[in-house]
């Protein structure tokens, strides 16, 4: 490891973290120019996890809120003329996943939104009646400040979902809550500069597609010489490090026709960072490998194999 120069960004989520401590970084943020030209309209972006989507929301948060101070020698630098700094709104459900019942959930939910709005620097309503849903003190925050464009973040929309699949009344309760809120960010999307939503999976009916993860091209242009590294150790030549690569890490595709797989970044950095230790599954041994499918498949599992594709 003594000819590579820059630390592999293992575990690091937040963009000004990594940019300030020099860690190394594929830049990706022609791509991110793409996203952020003014123009209106919401991005919804499904992904595994691990797939580098609190990143880039980070990386928006950075750009929005401070400029090009983080961006310096990327390929945006180049790009991005616009100099206005942006109140940023960044709702990050999984902080806020820890509840038992309904009534902790909706103290969790307005708690998530209030503390967002609040460290936009941003202010909310004051509650009118009884019956006044934070959603809609959340739309009239947003309709009076239109005139300085917020920018709206959602990390993992569906985690408070997720989090309640043993429980089907109380999964039912929160959809109704989220369906509500997620039709009322649509009518009021265009008065946001810019609006991005991430998660890990895409339920029907909340009324709310861009790539993730590392092409093959990206692989080879930025991580030449970790690549060598971990071939000498493993002794085999550089094409059969790399082939291994792209079939323990590779084959992933998100969009529609087929054509361009990526690889996992999470996996492919641990790999680089440690090669001693081989081609591990570092993606399905990660803490937060995909719970909801495993979750389902539990829940769904048969007794009786012989009874795969009987009608019940």
């Amino acid at each position: 490891m003594a000819d590579l120069i820059k630390d592999l960004p293992l575990g690091i989520q937040n963009f000004h973290e990594l940019r300030e401590d020099d860690f190394f970084y594929v830049d990706k943020t022609s791509l991110i120019y793409e996203l952020v030209k003014p123009k209106k309209g919401f991005y919804f972006f499904s992904r595994p996890r691990r797939f580098g989507k609190t990143l880039v929301l980070s990386t928006f948060e950075s750009l929005f809120k401070y400029g090009l101070k983080d961006f310096k020698g990327l390929a945006i630098e180049k790009l991005w003329t616009d100099e206005k700094n942006y109140p940023v709104i960044r709702l990050d459900f999984t902080k806020y996943c820890n509840f038992q019942d309904f009534s902790a959930f909706k103290v969790n939910f307005e708690t998530m939104i209030k503390n967002a709005v609040e460290s936009a620097g941003l202010e909310l309503p004051p509650k009118e009646c009884d019956y006044d849903p934070i959603s809609f003190r959340f739309k009239s925050m947003l309709e009076r400040n239109r005139e300085i464009s917020p920018v709206l973040l959602i990390d993992d929309y569906d985690a408070f979902l997720n989090s309640a699949l043993k429980n089907p009344i109380l999964f039912e309760n929160i959809y109704r809550v989220l369906t509500n809120f997620y039709h009322i960010l649509k009518s009021v999307s265009s008065f946001c500069r810019f609006f991005f939503i991430t998660s890990t999976c895409i339920y029907d009916r909340l009324g709310l597609f861009s790539s993730g993860g590392y092409t093959k091209q990206e692989v080879q242009e930025y991580f030449t010489p970790y690549i060598e590294n971990a071939a000498n150790i493993l002794h085999l030549s550089f094409d059969e490090c790399f082939a291994k690569m792209k079939n323990y890490y590779g084959g992933f595709c998100f969009e529609m026709y087929g054509k361009q797989q990526v690889f996992n970044p999470w996996s492919v950095l641990n790999f680089l960072a440690h090669p001693e230790k081989g081609f591990c599954n570092y993606w399905h041994n990660s803490k937060e490998q995909a719970d909801v499918l495993m979750q389902y498949v539990k829940e769904h599992c048969l007794k009786n194999p012989e009874e795969y594709g009987q009608d019940r």
